[in-house]
């Protein structure tokens, strides 16, 4: 083999020749913002036009990679240990992977191009989806061999522009969907088109909505591991409409009453043996308040508060207390590492994860910089606010 063939692979990343990697790293990212995503995605409720799909496909070309080659050079600066474990070379390697693949996408000048694009943009997405779970794992098995704030910025950069990432590849394939729709005659699915959406934003969104979906799902879970589950009281101004993406509203309630459906009947349960609580589990109340600005969103749940010691650690990565106190129903006495495989079977899939759960919501509610997440706790009175 020839030593030009070879020099490629000798001064890569992860797979990736260097200089690609290079010019990419020299163009910086451009925020994202509702309002920008709003301008470029056309009009609520209507399919988007040719033009609007082609501008979105070039940003989405042109973006895609210089955010994705700061990830591959962000893996490539951890320490060697830790760069080595291979559930985080998975991930890298998936990084650069998909890094390598959109740079080499010829410009979309045309619709077909577009569908061609959009194909391979979905696969991206799906390549994606156990990211997190992937990286927890990695981090739990080699934690001890980096600092821990290390690990926090580390995780806080990498969660973060993920979620920038997806924004921007979800946005596009939501856009050409309408637009697939409308030029071949079907009728757009209503999660594809709403009167109010321009892509995955939607400009008048129903949080109470998004709360009713978030605590059926809950509910569910809960059922299945304690057969039994509280009830979901909405209260205060539940008809409220803000402008956000569901999807992100979603995953942050989910997480949210996760802890508040857990802690609640592992309470109620405990006082129920020892004689000393209600008759019936209480309920969770989920309150809303409007203001022209915001949505306020506050949950209480008689979860019985959280110990002082631990609320230093509550947005702490893959901290959890899901089998404190020997709960049977959360995995107790097994090894943390084989409570965190199971869990990484579905980042959805059951009552207590991996302890990703709060800071990635925060993450999330920060994004755009408008909104943000506070837990007080009132350590055994059972009453819990986020």
């Amino acid at each position: 083999m020839s030593s030009s063939l070879r020099q490629p692979t000798r001064f890569a990343v992860f797979g990736v020749p260097m200089g690609l990697l290079t010019r990419a790293l020299e163009k910086t990212p451009r925020p994202i913002t509702l309002p920008y995503l709003l301008a470029q995605g056309g009009r609520p409720g209507e399919p988007a036009t040719p033009d609007v799909i082609l501008r979105s496909a070039k940003y989405t070309q042109q973006e895609l990679p210089v955010r994705i080659a700061r990830r591959v050079r962000q893996f490539y600066s951890l320490p060697f240990i830790v760069g080595t474990n291979p559930y985080i070379q998975e991930v890298a390697r998936l990084y650069a992977s998909s890094f390598a693949h959109l740079s080499q996408v010829k410009p979309i000048e045309t619709l077909e191009d577009n569908d061609r694009f959009v194909e391979e943009l979905q696969k991206l997405v799906d390549d994606h989806t156990e990211v997190v779970p992937t990286l927890s794992r990695g981090f739990l098995e080699c934690g001890e061999y980096m600092d821990p704030e290390k690990i926090t910025n580390f995780l806080n950069a990498a969660l973060h522009s993920r979620i920038g990432i997806r924004i921007i590849a979800e946005q596009h394939l939501a856009l050409s969907a309408t637009a697939n729709s409308a030029r071949n005659g079907d009728k757009p699915s209503p999660a594809r088109l709403s009167p109010t959406s321009v892509g995955i934003v939607d400009t008048a969104m129903a949080p109470a909505d998004v709360i009713r979906q978030s605590s059926e799902y809950v509910r569910a879970l809960c059922e299945a591991t304690f057969e039994m589950a509280p009830e979901v009281v909405l209260e205060g101004q539940v008809d409220a409409r803000t402008m956000g993406i569901p999807v992100h509203l979603d995953y942050v309630m989910t997480e949210l009453l996760k802890n508040a459906y857990r802690a609640t009947t592992e309470t109620f349960l405990e006082q129920r043996r020892t004689g000393s609580g209600p008759s019936e589990i209480p309920p969770i109340t989920v309150t809303l308040s409007s203001t022209p600005s915001h949505v306020s969103v506050r949950i209480r749940d008689a979860g019985g508060g959280i110990p002082p010691e631990n609320m230093a650690h509550i947005f702490d990565y893959a901290y959890t207390t899901a089998n404190a106190g020997g709960d049977a129903a959360n995995g107790a006495g097994e090894d943390p590492m084989d409570v965190a495989a199971g869990a990484m079977q579905s980042t959805m899939g059951t009552l207590a994860g991996l302890g990703y759960g709060l800071p990635l919501s925060r993450l999330y509610l920060g994004y755009f910089g408008k909104s943000s997440l506070d837990l007080v706790s009132l350590w055994g009175h059972v009453r819990m606010a986020h």
